[in-house]
């Protein structure tokens, strides 16, 4: 059930029309006014929809190249500002805002409380027209990965992508064995991206990997979050595609033994192997 598969066929994207984007806004417990971007797809019923978290000093406008692939299948998204960045500086009517210090920044605007903003912003995620309350991905890149997957017991996604999971300093003693313990609770698919000279993301990696459910994919390197997306963003919308969208309906893939014209250019697994036996020994 848990078993991470990505079969989703690389060049057969369904067309959709452009995606329809509404800004939000909604008031944390401790009184941040945490504001973020839902882009819904343009489709019949519910869409499924991915909750992004960025990475320290960034902002939800960070999340572009993976917004845009996942609109292109049918996958809304909901991006926020974390408390203390973009437009979400604002704490009972006050501007607090991070600094360039991350240590400073986590006591200051309270970082350990963004798991449960990203909780509160799936709850009203859910109460939304045109969302499948069953059918939530999360997706956080740095100190926003660590808090996705701390939020994962209570937002119960199907899916989680996290892309160098970081900042445990701002979670406090023991905050990777709480990682270990969320991620058991949340019981989602989780794929974990870190790069082997990025040492507390790779360390967070690791304690994560023998977990049932977990994938965790090594990058030679130092890169961190955000600079993935140069290439592997489709890789990440496969991922989500397979998990929110044709994998959630219990069906197998199917290939006709003689394909047409229309189906020639799909490719994935199946049709390579078809491919193969067809043309025999090369």
């Amino acid at each position: 059930m848990r078993t991470l598969r990505l079969l989703a066929p690389l060049a057969s994207l369904a067309l959709f029309a452009a995606p329809v984007s509404t800004e939000m806004a909604l008031t944390s417990a401790d009184g941040f006014v945490l504001k973020g971007t839902l882009t819904l797809p343009t489709t019949k019923g519910k869409a499924p929809v991915v909750i992004l978290a960025h990475q320290f000093r960034s902002d939800r406008a960070g999340w572009a190249p993976l917004v845009e692939r996942l609109a292109a299948r049918g996958i809304g998204t909901l991006a926020l500002d974390l408390r203390g960045h973009g437009t979400s500086t604002t704490k009972d009517g006050v501007e607090v805002k991070v600094s360039d210090i991350f240590s400073a920044s986590a006591a200051a605007v309270g970082f350990n409380r963004i798991p449960e903003d990203l909780a509160q912003a799936a709850e009203w995620l859910r109460k939304q027209t045109g969302v499948d309350g069953h059918r939530i991905g999360l997706a956080g890149s740095s100190v926003g990965a660590f808090s996705m997957l701390l939020a994962a017991p209570k937002v119960q996604p199907v899916a989680i992508l996290s892309l160098s999971p970081a900042g445990g300093i701002a979670f406090g003693e023991g905050a990777r064995e709480g990682l270990r313990d969320a991620v058991l609770r949340g019981r989602a698919t989780v794929l974990v991206v870190a790069s082997t000279g990025d040492k507390d993301a790779y360390e967070n990696a690791q304690a994560l990997k023998d977990l049932p459910g977990v994938s965790v994919s090594l990058k030679e390197g130092d890169e961190h979050g955000f600079a993935y997306f140069k290439d592997n963003a489709d890789l990440m919308a496969i991922f989500f595609g397979e998990y929110l969208t044709y994998h959630h309906t219990g069906k197998t893939y199917a290939t006709p033994a003689k394909p047409s014209a229309a189906s020639r250019n799909v490719i994935n697994d199946r049709t390579l192997a078809e491919k193969k036996a067809t043309d025999g020994p090369q």
